[in-house]
């Protein structure tokens, strides 16, 4: 025992031991002040108080202010503000005040609108919760996985995820999924004992960790630490691990780049040809870094998470639960939706419909070790044993449980033994081959015995007769081990097989009217079950679909993964499929160019989940599939999942109306700035003036978040389209430049302004055009034909009332604007709204040609 590791003087419990997994249990024990009944109600509670505490260090001011400071950590506005203070120790103090008090506007503006969207993105996480079976004072109980506290004892089994680190107490075949931890993908063999202290991670058999997963067996654990003092809080801290960025995430990223390196080379190239020309310097600094404050696409973060919040907030309203909002995107971009069959396409309320023999007659004794073998059960929860304990008419009789082995998806077993009268009896249920290949004999409903190869074409034929009739079954089957009630997996041999029992899950009324309305929105369904191929073509058949083209787990096994991409397109429904096939499926249709969403609640399909473009489970789900899962549904409905998606769409379209604005008239507007500075003896626009120019275009785009969208647009799926964005921009830049060089010749050949009532009018024009644009552009139809957001046009009409009257108050002289002629006034209105028109006219021209 290493020196710092004394275990024999109590410490705080929340001070955690280091290589706990040395030590017996006794000793963990007695330094956790726990016990074997666990903690009690209030030493947890404290427990709790105390890690919540620690965790709120910080009030809540904190956490706003440090989301306030963030709006400012852009490079560029850094650079500004750096040279506005050099500008105020030269004398211009004036001039830099006004512009602190601008960027100081707009930080407020992009602070309130993330704070918002904050604030909603942790409301939403807190509807998703998974929960523990601990003992408190010797009593098992659930509770939500957050409350867990050092020195709680646990119980796992397959599908739960622990909700710390913990020491074994006691196991049964317990095999867990370590590969978030240690990249292994094979399941660990865990056994109870001790390990040395300098066993790494990979090697801890006799410990459970925080961000792996049951896969088989059961356990109870003494957790000794949670949350960032687990394995994997310190490798996420070590690592600073990120989620994988979605394809339009990356798309975003591209952009962005691309704007910001354009954005150097132009403020650069402006700032060295004013100072050739002689301009005064400082302005000219102060110039080409307004200049850049204002093409670069700051707001584009903001709005993007304000939009998925306000996505994820409408989503929560139909029951889908956003645990990770870049995921939105990519459910807008789904073209092919995999889905198990149980509870999405059936109504997931399992019947028991006969209980069945040898000869297809009812049978009692079946009937009756079937009901057992579910009561006594302990692993996951099952729907088909939720209906055998849910059988009237059954009593325990004095049956006792002694043992179990628990069910794994290798063997497709579970087995207990019970006693009754001295007696032992193994009793063995599961997927019907799976319990033949255990069986010697089998036993017809009068209790007569024969040798399996003698009966199994009749035991097959039944099968097949029922699996026709789309009739899942469960085959049944016992032997006597009086004298050896302990059993493990290599007992289960030599059994008599005893009947069958079928069950039978009716499809939902509405699902064929649901498929439908997922075809109309451009998506493929594809049916992944394990349930055997008679079944499943049963219900395509019922739901509607027309020589549904199916593939067997075992035909999968025999196709490469080059062939794997085509089958898997022209296939409806995938049978027999084991669950490492599932996510061969998604990958092979992710292969050939398709955007798939996986639905799945079983612990079986936490790698199709994790491996799907969006992987959506149910708040039933097993724990580890709700891990898994990008998206929780409150209610396990394809309807609801429709519904999803359609504002998936939604978030992606609003979104882009912001980027298209960005692109066109925001950065049309300041490449005329640019040009045009080096022809003018004086700057085209102040500094300050530039600041507010933007500060005005950003407030209506803001609304663009909870912004109407045609319901034509929703009707086929959304892909990132890097390509269309940069059509988009040259053409409707150009554009805006052009009208910009128009208004620039009217000014100066025209009206003959001087420098005030040429930055005055150029202004109002510039504002004018932005929001002009904003409401062409957000739609595909003509703009009289699409009613937008009410915010969006009363904080429209806002700031072109506010532009148009700034000349003439006190606080445009102060900001360096002069008021404007009648004449020039509606010149300016005139070129905005011829502009308004040529835009409308071009967008129809555009996306009749780019089919968008």
């Amino acid at each position: 025992m290493g020196k710092d590791q004394t275990i024999s003087g109590k410490t705080d419990p929340g001070k955690l031991l280091s290589g706990f997994w040395q030590y017996d249990q006794d000793s963990l024990f007695d330094q956790l002040e726990s016990g074997k009944e666990g903690l009690d109600a209030m030493t947890a509670r404290e427990r709790l108080q105390r890690r919540l505490n620690w965790k709120r260090r910080r009030p809540n001011w904190w956490r706003a202010l440090v989301l306030f400071l963030s709006q400012f950590r852009n490079p560029l506005i850094l650079l500004l503000v750096f040279a506005v203070g050099l500008s105020a120790s030269l004398g211009d103090l004036s001039n830099s005040i006004i512009i602190l008090s601008i960027l100081l506007l707009s930080g407020t503006l992009g602070f309130w609108q993330s704070y918002k969207a904050d604030k909603a993105v942790r409301k939403l996480q807190q509807l998703v919760h998974s929960r523990a079976l601990v003992c408190r004072a010797g009593k098992w109980i659930s509770v939500l996985s957050e409350e867990i506290v050092p020195g709680d004892v646990i119980r796992l089994a397959a599908g739960d995820l622990p909700p710390g680190d913990g020491v074994l107490l006691t196991c049964r075949d317990l095999h867990m999924n370590e590969a978030a931890l240690t990249g292994e993908s094979f399941p660990v063999e865990k056994h109870c004992g001790v390990t040395s202290a300098d066993a790494p991670v990979q090697q801890r058999t006799n410990v459970v960790f925080q961000g792996s997963n049951v896969v088989n067996g059961e356990a109870e654990a003494l957790v000794v630490r949670t949350g960032a003092d687990t394995e994997l809080g310190r490798i996420s801290a070590k690592l600073g691990q990120k989620p994988e960025a979605t394809a339009f995430e990356r798309g975003i990223d591209q952009l962005g780049y691309f704007l910001i390196r354009l954005t150097f080379l132009l403020a650069a190239g402006i700032l060295i040809f004013n100072l050739f020309l002689h301009k005064p310097v400082t302005g000219s600094i102060l110039f080409s870094l307004a200049l850049a404050v204002g093409i670069a696409p700051e707001l584009l973060p903001i709005i993007l998470v304000a939009t998925l919040s306000a996505g994820a907030e409408r989503m929560a309203k139909k029951q889908v639960i956003v645990k990770k909002l870049s995921a939105i995107q990519n459910l807008g971009a789904v073209n092919i939706l995999c889905s198990d069959k149980t509870g999405t396409l059936t109504t997931g309320e399992v019947k028991v419909f006969a209980a069945n023999g040898l000869n297809n007659l009812p049978s009692g004794k079946t009937r009756l070790f079937a009901w057992l073998n579910a009561f006594f059960e302990t692993g996951f929860y099952n729907p088909l044993d939720d209906a055998l304990r849910s059988m009237e008419g059954m009593e325990l009789n004095d049956y006792l449980k002694l043992d179990e082995v628990p069910y794994d998806f290798i063997r497709k077993r579970l087995s207990v033994v019970v006693e009754k009268d001295g007696r032992h009896i193994m009793i063995t249920k599961g997927a019907l081959l799976n319990v033949l290949e255990v069986c010697h004999a089998a036993e017809d409903e009068e209790g007569h015995v024969f040798p399996l190869a003698q009966v199994r074409h009749l035991i097959m034929q039944n099968f097949k007769i029922h699996s026709a009739e789309g009739f899942r079954t469960i085959a049944v089957a016992w032997k006597d081990v009086t004298g050896d009630p302990v059993i493990d997996k290599t007992d289960e041999r030599g059994m008599t097989f005893l009947g069958f029992i079928f069950l039978y899950d009716p499809p939902k009324p509405d699902i064929p009217e649901t498929i439908r309305l997922l075809k109309d929105l451009g998506i493929g369904l594809k049916i992944i079950t394990g349930d055997n191929h008679l079944v499943a073509r049963h219900l395509a058949l019922t739901l509607g679909i027309r020589k549904p083209s199916l593939v067997t787990g075992a035909e999968l096994r025999h196709i490469s993964d080059e062939a794997l991409p085509e089958v898997a397109l022209r296939s409806d429904l995938f049978a027999e499929i084991e669950p490492n096939q599932k996510d061969r499926i998604i990958r092979a249709l992710q292969r050939a160019g398709h955007v798939v969403g996986y639905l799945g609640d079983g612990i079986n399909d936490a790698t199709a989940l994790r491996q799907a473009d969006v992987g959506i489970s149910v708040d039933s789900a097993a724990d580890v599939a709700k891990e898994a899962s990008d998206m929780i549904l409150l209610e396990k409905d394809l309807n609801v999942l429709a519904s999803g998606i359609l504002e998936g769409r939604k978030t992606y379209l609003n979104t882009l109306k912001y980027i298209f604005v960005t692109t066109s008239a925001n950065f049309g507007n300041m490449f005329s700035l640019a040009g045009i500075s080096l022809f003018l003896r004086w700057l085209p626009l102040l500094p300050q003036q530039i600041l507010l120019l933007n500060f005005f275009s950003d407030i209506p785009a803001l609304g663009i978040a909870a912004d109407r969208v045609d319901e034509d647009q929703l009707r086929s799926p959304k892909r990132w389209d890097l390509k269309l964005i940069r059509r988009f921009m040259t053409v409707f830049g150009l554009q805006s430049s052009l009208f910009d060089y128009l208004t620039f010749g009217l000014l100066l050949l025209v009206f003959h302004v001087d420098e005030g009532r040429f930055q005055s009018g150029w202004f109002l024009e510039s504002v004018l055009t932005e929001i002009i644009i904003l409401f062409i552009i957000r739609t595909v139809h003509p703009v009289w034909k699409s009613r937008p957001a009410g915010f969006l046009v009363w904080a429209g009409l806002l700031v072109a009332m506010t532009a148009a009257a700034l000349p003439f108050l006190s606080i445009g002289r102060f900001l360096g604007f002069e008021a404007l002629p009648a004449t020039l006034l509606a010149g300016m209105i005139g070129v905005a709204l011829l502009y308004g028109i040529m835009a409308e006219t071009t967008k129809r021209v555009f996306f009749a040609k780019f089919n968008h």
